[in-house]
């Protein structure tokens, strides 16, 4: 008999959410139906520390963590696992024994999600992010765990860009390690572009072959706005991903179509990331 389990989504706002409907139902198809999963409004880092401190305590068994605490929250792990260690935030924690593991498994859930729609590995890929918010950073990550080739990522300045310019370097170290240990091994090539340059945009997206929308453009109420210039090309051989899954179907997604590219929806991606998430709580 399985002994039940207590799990939520932490942030603020998370009255939309999504994920209490998705994981009983995955902890339903795994065989675990006395595990629950809640809302928990966390309105500040006084609250966010109560809240660790109660889980470590055997209050809660694991969470989600959604804006504005994946980068805070991580800072307050005992341990980060691979992908949380290289972008330093989290959006998943179980608690084991005491301890407090947190991992980021957006990166993960796209790139199985491009795999498992498309059939397309990332290894040695050309690939071209738009947006470099928390997500996106996950995805950057996990993208170079899996030794993509090429890595053009286009963001504008702020406070994002300064994270990624950070994810960046801690890459490109990681992957200087692995070349002195294997002479043949190939580093991911990574580079931080002006999102305004339409012009190197409309390029890297003509030689690439995955494109990822991790930007807000085109979620609802913008859903009749494209994340990039509508001059821009989408190959045929293309494979374009969307993060947003609201709505169903974005513009971007339906110009993929029409340029007969693969697509993979937002959707998939949630979907995937709360699997690897579920498969954290279930061990």
């Amino acid at each position: 008999m399985n002994a039940d389990k207590k799990f939520c989504i932490i942030g603020t706002p998370v009255g939309h959410s999504k994920s209490p409907g998705l994981y009983r139902r995955i902890f339903d198809e795994h065989g675990f139906p006395g595990y629950t999963y809640t809302i928990n409004e966390i309105g500040s880092e006084q609250e966010l520390d109560l809240f660790l401190e109660d889980m470590r305590g055997g209050a809660w068994d694991g969470c989600n963590v959604t804006m504005p605490w994946k980068t805070v929250a991580a800072e307050r792990m005992d341990v980060l696992l691979d992908n949380a260690a290289l972008t330093e935030s989290v959006n998943t924690i179980v608690r084991r024994c005491g301890v407090l593991y947190g991992d980021s498994t957006d990166g993960g859930g796209m790139c199985d999600a491009i795999l498992s729609d498309t059939g397309a590995d990332i290894k040695d890929k050309k690939i071209t992010i738009l947006g470099c918010g928390g997500a996106a950073r996950s995805i950057i990550a996990e993208l170079a765990l899996r030794n993509a080739a090429v890595i053009n990522i286009f963001c504008r300045p702020g406070k994002n860009r300064d994270l990624t310019v950070e994810l960046v370097n801690r890459i490109n170290d990681r992957m200087a390690e692995k070349k002195k240990i294997d002479r043949a091994f190939s580093p991911v090539i990574t580079h931080i572009c002006d999102y305004n340059d339409t012009e190197a945009l409309a390029a890297c997206v003509g030689g690439s072959d995955i494109l990822i929308n991790c930007t807000p453009v085109g979620m609802i109420p913008h859903e009749n706005e494209l994340p990039l210039p509508d001059s821009v090309v989408l190959p045929e051989d293309l494979i374009v991903a969307e993060s947003i899954y609201n709505p169903d179907e974005t513009l971007l997604i339906k110009k993929a179509k029409n340029c007969n590219c693969r697509t993979v929806k937002g959707i998939r991606m949630l979907e995937l990331q709360a699997q690897r998430a579920a498969l954290l709580y279930l061990k």
